[in-house]
């Protein structure tokens, strides 16, 4: 098969909109957000994962949220509006990437 084909095919199964290539954005958002929860904020024998609760298990008090809103704020190029400080918005990892992550490529309320 030819490079072109290969090429072709690739573009073919993307969202004209980029769908793909932001999909595949957000997973390395969340996979380097999770490695950074469980180096730097994760307790001994603590595995967090995407989906992981963040609050509801003490994981994260309230030192401990601004350095994920640091980190937050350092992975998207911006600063996150008080208004957008919610808990809901830093339940799991996963929220975290829906919410901020998008954000990083539209205004914020």
């Amino acid at each position: 098969m030819s490079q072109n084909s290969n090429e072709s095919r690739c573009e073919s199964a993307r969202a004209p909109d980029g769908g793909s290539a932001r999909a595949a954005d957000r997973d390395r958002f969340v996979s380097d957000l999770v490695a950074w929860i469980n180096r730097r904020l994760a307790p001994p024998g603590v595995t967090v994962a995407a989906g992981t609760p963040l609050f509801s298990g003490g994981l994260i008090d309230s030192i401990r949220i601004l350095e994920l809103i640091a980190w937050t704020e350092s992975a998207i190029g911006r600063e996150i509006p008080d208004e957008w400080i919610r808990m809901d918005y830093f339940g799991t990892p996963g929220t975290i990437a829906d919410v901020f992550h998008a954000a990083g490529t539209r205004a914020m309320p």
